[in-house]
């Protein structure tokens, strides 16, 4: 059984220098993100799915292990 530690959501302002460097820009989270944690949940997806390209763009920052948890639509 393998265990996946992450958060809901990942671009957080307010996680500036507690987790993220405190100059770090919002395009770079997600790569620092994955490099600590491997997982995270995605909240907006609720409300819509991302284009296919922003999904393409996530997958190619983070590792070819790293989980989405995409949270199911409001129905």
């Amino acid at each position: 059984m393998k265990i996946y530690i992450g958060t809901s959501g990942y671009a957080y302002k307010e996680w500036k220098g507690r987790f993220y460097p405190e100059k770090i820009s919002p395009k770079e989270m997600l790569r620092f993100y994955s490099g600590r944690l491997d997982t995270v949940e995605v909240n907006n997806t609720f409300y819509r799915m991302p284009k296919e390209s922003v999904l393409m763009s996530w997958a190619e920052q983070v590792p070819g292990d790293f989980v989405f948890a995409l949270k199911a639509p409001q129905v």
